[in-house]
């Protein structure tokens, strides 16, 4: 039999969130002369960007994953 007056509640530890960790969404600045150049930033830079968006989407989606799991 537990007494309610004489016990503590319980703390709550929730676990940590493990999504992956990367840096691609960091600042790119071409140094630009060229034609040649404009054009090889404009591809990098798109590059750049596709990695942003595809991190982006994981962090996410491993998130909602992690969310779901936590429901009760």
């Amino acid at each position: 039999m537990m007494l309610n007056a004489c016990s503590t509640q319980q703390e709550v530890i929730k676990s940590p969130i493990l999504c992956p960790q990367t840096t691609e969404c960091s600042a790119y600045s071409p140094q630009i002369r060229t034609n040649g150049e404009l054009a090889e930033a404009y591809l990098q830079t798109q590059h750049h960007l596709d990695l942003c968006i595809i991190e982006n989407s994981s962090l996410k989606k491993c998130m909602d994953e992690f969310n779901k799991k936590e429901q009760p």
